[in-house]
């Protein structure tokens, strides 16, 4: 089975041959056999150049040796259909508005960017253009074909196209135009566009809607999707706005039927928000427009750095209940260069995480997930999404919110729903309307209310409180081979009823039937009482953090200690005014993605004291300057940035808990007693492996945390070594505070942490 994880690799710098191997070799050995390659920031090749297609080549020839597969990406940067300029180098190929009321009526413009630093150009593509498409088909889709032919359909799987749009920027008082859609509009209603521009017709909003996205339907993702089909490769990617029903239509036009003509229809779920009031409806739209490839989905991209596995397997278990059986995962930097420019958020799928070997768990949990995908389950009740209302209101402020509301307190019920579009039948199962104003309609009769609504649909509530009311924070699937899944997308850690019994359930676990029928309460633990060796694994490494363009730092040693510095390459950094010179010999210190921006220092012996660290040009997730060595840290949020070294920990019982970077082992003899059957930690969210006299026992990447015993090590006093890698987050230093406290624009947010990297357990037991 082909793997459903496709790591997003922005290629950045300009990599060689070795380095491409390298990269592409460390994902394979963790699980990982899809790249999708994805220019944007950061990059230093000239896209579509000689050059380009040279190391796209590498790629390509790479993944043939290491029998991996390739996605290629349409654009540089996004939005998808403009060749990076050289579509709207042409003026007739550049997205047009005209005005329809105000002073401007009947003025044309140019769709134009306000910020290049977003999308890389200033125009938009007129994607209701067949020649402005045509010209964007031959200058990226034939030119990858002329290159690397034959590759399509054996190790070039398909081709992602990401957010093409109709509306960016738009004025509110204009419409998307071009002679083509003045022809369209006449043959549709008769009448004349301009007359009707001019006189204020009241349903031009809406006809130019329809039209539009028809046209955009036929001239821009058909014509993709039968392009790439006709060379042996799958066209995928996802729309703009697709999380918002009025937006998305107002940008593309009738989502669920353009989203339906892709090969693979994709939807964007960046931030990992399982809070969001959009989230149910954004996934509804996947599954209502998967077909025979399937679905996918965007995911991770806004981070945080160190979100848990635990979180992104619920993910991809809650894609999946959408019939979403392929994962793009972003991003896989080729190296951390593209900070410089996207500054306020990042996440990697990279060996740059110590937890990286980690991924070939949730690969293995993936493939699960796409088993998953192929279950059907039959609804309890259609939800008819609101494509006329919004259609027609286009240029309104409507109040949106009460569609949000029924689909999450039906999905909050545990009531089981999919989406029809405008005029399909619901078959034997009934169908919720909205009336123009968004009150539900439900067997002819109009509601105010969702929770009325759900109060007269019979369905069983697989999962409640102990107190057997309906707790928030839960997804139940129910499938057609009555098997079913419960995801704790945000509930708190906490017992819960499920059928009849009482279960202990974590933040982001995930209750399959073979979970269910195996759980007991009735279980005899025997706590170890056992002081552990630990053991670290590689040095420590943290930034000396600079806020609100603070040019100095303090660095606080609490005993002599020895340190390296890493400087990124172009600044100048100072230790009591005194230079920090960089060797670079200690390069092997830093890991792949980084090594290449910074120089390393000689070890330097820092006395007992407190030092002035000075540098500038520091963004957040590309410091001016790392400290590393064999030390503890902390953060102490002064006016003046303090980073405190210590000595790290050396023994640890149960409870203690150790906050560093990278892997960390703890290690002690105990003797395992008649009738030990498992063996269980409560510990953090990492990537843990259990070894007994140094044999591996099992690995786990999310709670429960629990790993089986055998019996021929009954009575026996065996070595229990116990490994748990980090995040990449610790380096960074204390992001919670950098987000709360820096004054600088951050744009686009990141996710915020779950918590703190602690290494250790709260507790370890014998489950007799």
């Amino acid at each position: 089975m082909e793997n459903p994880l496709i790591v997003m690799c922005a290629i950045t710098g300009k990599p060689k041959d070795k380095q491409i191997f390298e990269y592409m070799n460390s994902l394979k050995e963790n699980g990982i056999n899809q790249a999708m390659l994805y220019p944007r920031a950061g990059c230093e090749l000239e896209y579509l150049s000689d050059e380009w297609f040279e190391t796209i080549g590498y790629f390509i020839t790479n993944a043939k040796k290491l029998d991996m597969n390739i996605w290629l990406y349409d654009e540089f940067n996004f939005p998808s259909g403009n060749a990076n300029g050289l579509v709207t180098a042409i003026d007739e190929f550049r997205l047009k508005y005209i005005y329809t009321s105000g002073e401007n009526t009947g003025k044309i413009i140019s769709a134009q960017s306000d910020s290049n630093h977003t999308f890389g150009v200033q125009y938009f593509p007129n994607l209701i253009l067949d020649e402005a498409v045509d010209l964007f088909i031959k200058a990226t889709h034939e030119k990858y074909y002329e290159k690397f032919g034959k590759y399509f359909g054996n190790v070039i799987k398909g081709m992602f196209t990401d957010e093409p749009a109709l509306s960016y920027w738009k004025p509110e008082n204009s419409v998307v135009y071009s002679k083509e859609m003045e022809k369209d509009y006449t043959e549709y209603t008769g009448r004349n566009f301009m007359e009707d521009v001019y006189s204020g017709y009241k349903d031009i909003y809406k006809i130019t809607t329809k039209i539009v996205g028809d046209r955009f339907n036929k001239c821009y993702i058909s014509k993709i999707k039968n392009w790439c089909k006709n060379h042996n490769i799958i066209m995928t990617g996802h729309l703009m706005d697709d999380h918002e029903p009025f937006w998305a239509i107002r940008r593309n036009g009738n989502l669920l039927k353009n989203l339906s003509s892709f090969g693979m229809p994709g939807i964007d779920e960046i931030r990992t928000n399982f809070e969001a009031e959009t989230i149910f409806n954004l996934f509804g739209t996947a599954e209502y427009a998967s077909g025979e490839n399937g679905a996918m989905a965007e995911l991770f991209a806004v981070g945080p750095c160190d979100m848990s596995f635990a979180k992104k397997k619920c993910m991809l278990y809650f894609a999946a209940c959408h019939k979403i059986n392929n994962y793009f995962l972003a991003i896989s930097h080729f190296d951390m260069r593209g900070n410089f420019k996207i500054k306020s958020y990042f996440n990697t799928f990279t060996d740059d995480q110590p937890d990286f070997c980690g991924m070939k768990l949730l690969a293995k949990e993936a493939e699960i997930c796409s088993e998953y995908a192929k279950k059907d389950y039959k609804p309890d009740v259609y939800v008819r999404y609101p494509t006329k209302i919004c259609t027609e209101k286009t240029h309104e402020k409507i109040n949106i919110q009460p569609f949000y509301y029924i689909i999450n307190t039906l999905t909050k019920n545990q009531v089981q729903w999919k989406f029809l579009d405008t005029d399909e039948p619901g078959e034997d199962i009934s169908v919720i309307e909205f009336a123009n104003d968004f009150e539900y309609i439900y067997k002819g009769i109009t509601y105010k209310k969702a929770d009325d609504i759900c109060k007269l649909i019979d369905n069983e509530k697989i999962i409640t409180d102990i107190n057997g009311n309906i707790p928030e924070g839960f997804f139940v699937r129910k499938f057609n081979d009555d098997s079913f899944l419960i995801l704790n997308l945000y509930a708190k850690a906490d017992f819960y009823n499920i059928l009849g019994k009482k279960m202990w359930i974590d933040k982001y676990q995930i209750i399959t039937n073979e979970y269910y029928k195996n759980y007991s309460l009735d279980v005899k633990k025997e706590a170890i009482d056992a002081e552990f060796e630990v053991n670290y694994l590689n040095n420590n490494m943290v930034r000396l953090m600079y806020l609100n363009d603070q040019k100095e730092a303090k660095l606080c040693c609490m005993e002599d200690t020895k340190v390296f510095f890493a400087i990124r390459n172009g600044v100048k950094a100072y230790i009591d005014n005194s230079k920090i010179v960089c060797t670079n010999i200690n390069n092997n210190l830093l890991s792949r993605g980084i090594k290449n921006l910074y120089g390393t220092s000689d070890e330097i012996l820092l006395k007992k004291g407190t030092y002035t660290i000075k540098s500038d040009d520091d963004y957040k997730y590309m410091p001016s300057v790392f400290v590393s060595g064999d030390f503890s840290h902390k953060f102490n949020p002064t006016d003046v940035c303090e980073v405190i070294l210590n000595q790290r920990k050396k023994k640890a019982i149960a409870k203690d808990v150790v906050s560093d970077f990278g892997k960390v082992e703890f290690c002690a003899d105990i003797k395992i007693p008649k009738g030990v059957k498992k063996l269980e930690l409560k510990t953090a969210d990492l990537y843990t492996s259990l070894y007994i006299n140094n044999n591996l026992v099992d690995e786990k990447i999310c709670h429960p945390f629990i790993f089986d015993i055998d019996s021929a090590l009954w009575n026996k006093t065996v070595n229990i070594k116990i490994v748990q890698y980090s995040s990449i987050a610790p380096i960074f230093g204390d992001l919670k505070y950098y987000d709360k406290v820096s004054i600088n624009n951050a744009g686009l947010k990141a996710t915020p942490p779950d918590s703190e990297v602690k290494f250790g357990f709260e507790s370890i037991s014998f489950v007799l």
